[in-house]
Parts: structure tokens; C-alpha cells; sequence
């Protein structure tokens, strides 16, 4: 019985920091590599990956600093990417609550680039 006390109380610290891990890390890695080019429709002009994650932290930034937000989340990519033909394309989030009324907020912005390295196909190849 006496080896078992040690064990017991490893358990919740391990349990904890399983947890903590979950909670706190993202449940995927976005790893988006844009080229330069922009995608364009009619007179509005997407940002690439890396411009909307700093126009985002810009906006978080202002934000936070009137005292009318505090930051719940900083900006992350809400979801994997996705794929129009040749275009790769995502939105990204921040998470606030209202330090007035206690309100939890989320603004979203989107983004598309054409990748710079070439990716791997899905399924066989046809010719």
C-alpha cells in the first residue's frame, strides 16, 4: 500500500498538465507559406496569411489598449486552410470580452495567397 500513495498523487499533476496542454495549444498547426500575389475580386483585395494575422494584432492592439476590450484569445486561424483551385484561403480570430458589459466577442477577418512551394496531391494521380 505504501507504493501506491506516490502514484496517487502523480496522477492529478500528470492529469493537469495533459489538460493544460489540450486546453492551451491549438488544435492544429497552420503552416502557410503565401507568395505575393494577391487575390483580387472587383475593387477589394485580400490579405495574404501574414498580412492578416498583423492587421489583426494591430486591431487587438487598439482594442485592448482604450480599456473598452480586454483580450480573451489572441489572433489564431479559426480553421485549416482551404483550397479554391491554386488559391489557399482562411479566416483568423481574436477573442474579446467587453469590459463594460462582460460580452464575448470574436472578429474574424479573411485571407488568400497562392502558395510559394508547390503541395502534394490528395488521392492518385490520373493522366
Amino acid at each position: 500500500m505504501g507504493t501506491l500513495q506516490p502514484t496517487r498523487r502523480r496522477v492529478p499533476s500528470v492529469f493537469a498538465v495533459i489538460l493544460s496542454a489540450c486546453v492551451f495549444a491549438p488544435a492544429f498547426a497552420v503552416v502557410v507559406d503565401c507568395g505575393e500575389e494577391h487575390y483580387v475580386s472587383g475593387t477589394h483585395r485580400l490579405p495574404t496569411h501574414e498580412e492578416a494575422m498583423a492587421q489583426c494584432r494591430e486591431h487587438e492592439t487598439a482594442m485592448t489598449q482604450t480599456g473598452a476590450w480586454r483580450s480573451v484569445r489572441s489572433c489564431y486561424d479559426v480553421a485549416p486552410p482551404g483550397e479554391h483551385g491554386p488559391w489557399m484561403h482562411g479566416r483568423i480570430g481574436v477573442d474579446v470580452v467587453a469590459s463594460a458589459g462582460g460580452d464575448p466577442m470574436t472578429f474574424e477577418a479573411l485571407w488568400m495567397c497562392k502558395p510559394t512551394a508547390e503541395r502534394e496531391m490528395d488521392g492518385p494521380a490520373f493522366d
